[in-house]
């Protein structure tokens, strides 16, 4: 991202973010209609590339890296939506401005190095907004409804993934979404609901309104219905017959609060493991030629997760953290993921909340 100022950008990302050139592999096109994205991250000379299936459960969303990404920019008296658009072209995250807040709030801020988080934090402070992190875009929402957004995804996911399958693949179906000025949001959805042949009701609750033009990335039918329905305190409930538009907090537990799947707590889990139903569904592919502990906080980053090897139990057994893993593979669960990142070496692993453990256990296979 470079600094803006008056309008002009005077240099290019810091050179830790530069986007490195890659190539799909063999055989397959990194710009199926399955969505995958490609993301090349140099780590010295560790070398990772990761090639992920935006997830179906929610996230990532933009991924938790994402957010973990340096900013080095400068921005002022930007108003707070056009920040937004320059923010979300500039880093590939999504930014959604709830349309309660003033889009016209100057933002002036100077970010040498901040994560991206950091710098949202601080732009929702300034907008008196909260910073939402979603499965495919961060939103920035009024205060008093925090959480709301979120919670609302976390319900779509559940119902969606109990689905009959045609249905939800219609549901999850992806496509960039585009509108002009003065474009009606009962219009949009229903237009939308329409061209995916999805029957959706109670459009009477969406207030007549007038929304500014947006052009949307490639995002799931009931993501995008969901995005615009937010605004009002609204989604899609979703059952075999269609949708129904409900108030967001229809169906919702209390206590919902915004997650993601990647840093949701959870007990921890050693390999071999069954597949649990509350999983992501989030598909990758891995390449890696890489030392032990350079390939692990790589992939832990690109998951969302931070890491740790545990050297002792390496070394019980007579294994170098700087040992080489090699790992190609295809199609593979978050879990089946970090089984082919510990296999070659007859590692075991654990998910502490985000927290990642790479170990040896005394019995492990040389």
């Amino acid at each position: 991202m470079g600094d803006e100022r008056g309008g002009r950008v005077f240099s290019t990302a810091h050179p830790r973010m530069r986007a490195m050139p890659s190539s799909p592999p063999s055989g397959r096109d990194h710009r199926t209609a399955r969505g995958r994205a490609a993301a090349r991250r140099v780590f010295g000379p560790c070398v990772v590339t990761l090639l992920a299936a935006l997830p179906t459960w929610t996230t990532a969303a933009p991924p938790a890296a994402a957010l973990d990404a340096e900013v080095r920019a400068a921005w002022t008296s930007v108003p707070l939506r056009e920040w937004a658009r320059r923010v979300s072209e500039s880093t590939g995250t999504p930014v959604i401005v709830d349309r309660r807040l003033d889009p016209d709030q100057p933002i002036t801020l100077t970010s040498d190095g901040d994560t991206l988080r950091a710098v949202l934090d601080r732009v929702a402070s300034a907008a008196g907004a909260t910073v939402e992190p979603l499965a495919a875009t961060t939103r920035l929402t009024p205060q008093n409804r925090a959480g709301r957004a979120a919670a609302a995804e976390a319900a779509r996911v559940r119902v969606v993934r109990r689905l009959p399958a045609d249905l939800r693949r219609r549901v999850e179906r992806r496509a960039a979404w585009n509108w002009p000025a003065a474009a009606q949001p009962r219009d949009l959805v229903a237009a939308a609901a329409a061209e995916a042949g999805l029957d959706v009701t109670g459009l009477d609750q969406v207030p007549h309104d007038h929304l500014p033009a947006a052009a949307l990335p490639a995002l799931q039918l009931g993501e995008r219905l969901d995005l615009v329905l937010a605004d009002y305190d609204l989604r899609i409930d979703w059952s075999p017959a269609g949708g129904v538009i409900v108030p967001i907090e229809a169906g919702i537990e209390p206590g919902a609060r915004a997650t993601r799947a990647a840093s949701t707590p959870s007990p921890p889990r050693r390999v071999p493991q069954a597949r649990r139903a509350d999983v992501d569904d989030t598909v990758y592919s891995l390449r890696v030629e890489a030392a032990l502990d350079q390939a692990v906080p790589a992939v832990a980053k690109a998951l969302g997760l931070r890491s740790t090897i545990d050297g002792a139990t390496l070394a019980a057994r007579g294994i170098a953290p700087g040992e080489i893993v090699r790992v190609d593979a295809r199609d593979l669960t978050r879990d089946e993921l970090l089984d082919a990142l510990a296999r070659p070496l007859g590692l075991s692993w654990t998910i502490d909340g985000d927290m990642l453990r790479v170990f040896a256990p005394p019995d492990a296979p040389r």
